[in-house]
């Protein structure tokens, strides 16, 4: 049976039309199927729990990136499969994933693909799909929050990247990896990558790879605050890493500490002391849409 997870207030609003094409889909096949709606911020893993706990053995998300990881916190692990209808503003997981397009088209290529186990991040045990880190992304992401109510979500953002390069200061971390030595380093943002993109397109980690069972850990030295804008294009295309300033390490686990550290999971921020990271391999089962 298929439990269905929808998300009314994702980054594209509501669709009856698209929950009726899945649901058609399904019943065409002759497989049955189950709504279950978030009724708020953070209700992915409720309702993915009812799901399973209702027969579930499929898992169909729509919404964004946010959902999508709130849903797959509780998949890990677990023999049920997950297919992704997204429907989200970033949408970052299905773009490396390549279930791109149409919302309806990228579930019926799935209906027609093969299951395919992949990795995911945990983070002091909670498991994440995409990306994880601190340093002026974190602190952008702060920005915008606080600016939705007043600037659209692209305007926000923009707002409040200038609006961080006016105050911004490198981050004073200690980073272990591998069970090496920590080491104390001045950055500008550390990502703990399991997947290659984040924030709505960014490809942080070109090198990325989602059934390799290594993090890409990008690392960027401290810059002048004028120069950030100008890298930020580079970011976007995924060539920042052929640049001096950055470094990425390939890391099965590692460990980050600062004070009043603010970390972003997948678009999530969690203020902690310390973040433990562990590569989970073959933690999700998720469907791989027929090309």
């Amino acid at each position: 049976m298929f439990g269905i997870i929808d998300n009314p207030t994702s980054g594209k609003g509501r669709s009856d039309a698209l929950i009726e094409k899945v649901t058609a889909m399904i019943s065409e096949r002759g497989a049955e199927w189950r709504m279950f709606e978030t009724e708020c911020v953070n209700d992915g893993a409720r309702q993915a729990q009812l799901a399973i706990d209702a027969g579930c053995d499929s898992i169909v998300c729509i919404g964004g990136d946010g959902t999508l990881s709130e849903v797959v916190s509780v998949l890990a692990g677990k023999d049920v499969t997950l297919y992704i209808v997204p429907h989200g503003t970033g949408n970052d997981f299905a773009r490396a994933y390549h279930v791109t397009g149409d919302p309806a088209q990228a579930f019926a290529a799935q209906l027609d693909g093969e299951p395919q186990r992949i990795d995911l991040g945990s983070v002091n045990g909670k498991p994440f799909l995409n990306v994880s880190g601190t340093g002026f992304d974190v602190d952008v992401l702060k920005k915008t929050e606080e600016l939705k109510s007043v600037y659209p979500g692209g305007k926000a953002y923009r707002k409040a990247v200038l609006s961080v390069l006016s105050q911004y200061q490198p981050k004073e971390i200690e980073i272990a990896i591998d069970g090496g030595a920590p080491q104390h380093k001045r950055v500008t943002i550390v990502e703990v990558a399991n997947g290659q993109y984040f924030g709505g397109g960014m490809q942080v980690a070109p090198g990325a790879r989602y059934d390799d069972a290594v993090f890409d850990v990008v690392e960027i030295k401290p810059v002048k605050s004028w120069m950030i804008p100008f890298l930020l294009p580079l970011f976007i295309l995924g060539i920042h890493v052929y640049i001096p300033i950055v470094k990425v390490t390939k890391a099965k686990r590692l460990t980050i500490t600062a004070e009043n550290m603010t970390i972003n999971i997948d678009g999530r921020l969690e203020e902690m002391k310390r973040a433990e990271y562990e590569i989970l391999p073959g933690a999700l089962r998720v469907m791989k849409p027929k090309k």
